[in-house]
């Protein structure tokens, strides 16, 4: 067989693969959520750990933070719970001694997973910012409050999972 024969059925072939937008896959397309951010706002006390906390987005809904650890918390909702990780990146915290103050101004980041009930299979990440002041700083018991948010994408389950 001339090689200009074998060539020209494929090329004919290829042109049209081309004409015709390529090949077509009949394979059905797995549906991925869209990307969606939840934030979470609060605020507590200095001298006690935790308090209400309102999350918007894809949980939406009134909850309250339980202090575990200084790096873990839980978020406890109505329908489940959450657990999160955070971690501090930038401190910019300063006490004012001779005004017996404390003014918060910290950044961090934080994960969450390992949820139970309605946020089961939930998960998400990013980033936080905690504000607040504080007098009586001097004296082992401020007064004052913080003020935290936090906002990232998170990953709702898949429709069916």
């Amino acid at each position: 067989m001339n090689l200009r024969h074998a060539l020209v059925p494929l090329a004919v072939g290829a042109g049209s693969l081309v004409g015709t937008g390529g090949i077509a896959n009949a394979a059905p397309q797995a549906t991925k959520m869209p990307k969606a951010t939840e934030t979470f706002t609060f605020s507590q006390g200095f001298n006690g750990g935790g308090g209400d906390l309102t999350a918007s987005g894809f949980i939406n809904d009134r909850g309250h933070d339980v202090v575990v650890t200084n790096d873990e918390d839980t978020f406890v909702f109505p329908d489940g719970q959450i657990t999160v990780f955070h971690s501090s990146i930038k401190d910019e915290s300063t006490f004012n001694e001779k005004d017996c103050t404390f003014t918060v101004n910290d950044r961090g980041v934080y994960t969450f997973g390992n949820g139970t009930g309605a946020w089961a299979r939930v998960n998400g990440s990013g980033k936080y910012r905690a504000t607040g002041l504080a007098t009586d700083a001097c004296s082992g018991s401020p007064v004052g409050t913080i003020h935290i948010t936090a906002s990232g994408p998170i990953n709702p389950p898949s429709p069916g999972n």
